[in-house]
């Protein structure tokens, strides 16, 4: 085999390995560090046993329970009466899940390649808002030095229910345009805690440091 069938055999397999490696980066991220659903409770027979479950569904007349890791479909007035005046007024919690997804299109007409990020939102709690900074990572296409990656642009929001929110960003394809990297997010409560941080790459992460970030929720200082 010559030396430039092996080069182009190498280069071919680099480009595969890439686009496999981008693949996997932009799919939707798992919510690990989310806060969690429903906690187990002490729930009271009608003849006075206790049990510790979680409450994982409750319709009329009856409640599922899941014990031990196996789920029980259990009617009310098996429960005591405290129990079901709790069941009356509670709303399962169920935890928080974000989601992420990145899409593409080529605008010819424009000359640029135009990158949406989804950012899903489900089983937000009632009366609550979240706050999200998205920074977009780049390179500019005129600067061939090393060390020219960084923050194309900015986003911050406010989110205050469930939904898929889009997220657009313009990257031009002439000489003087800049070339798509990737992206990273910050997600807060309005307590100013947060709840995740996720990245096309883990090394963008950094990003989120030094991006001036003008609105978002602070913690409250220390002791109070």
């Amino acid at each position: 085999m010559s030396e430039s069938v092996e080069v182009f055999i190498l280069r071919s397999s680099i480009r595969f390995l890439l686009l496999l490696v981008f693949a996997v980066l932009t799919l939707p991220a798992p919510a690990e560090d989310e806060p969690a659903g429903e906690k187990p409770r002490v729930w009271t027979s009608s003849d006075g046993r206790k049990l510790t479950g979680t409450l994982e569904e409750k319709g009329e007349g009856w409640v599922k329970l899941k014990i031990k890791g196996k789920v029980y479909n259990l009617k009310l007035e098996k429960l005591s009466k405290e129990d079901q005046d709790y069941l009356k007024t509670h709303k399962i919690r169920k935890p928080l899940e974000i989601r992420t997804e990145l899409k593409s299109y080529k605008d010819n007409d424009l000359e640029q390649t135009v990158m949406t990020l989804d950012v899903e939102f489900a089983n937000m709690e009632e009366n609550s808002e979240l706050y999200l900074l998205l920074v977009w990572i780049s390179k500019k296409k005129s600067d061939q030095s090393g060390g020219s990656v960084g923050i194309k642009g900015k986003l911050e929001c406010f989110y205050d229910r469930d939904g898929v929110y889009s997220h657009e960003a313009s990257f031009y394809d002439n000489k003087n345009g800049e070339d798509f990297r990737g992206w990273a997010i910050r997600v807060m409560d309005m307590k100013g805690a947060v709840i995740t941080e996720r990245a096309s790459a883990s090394s963008y992460l950094r990003y989120l440091e030094t991006v001036v970030a003008r609105r978002a929720p602070l913690p409250p200082e220390d002791g109070k």
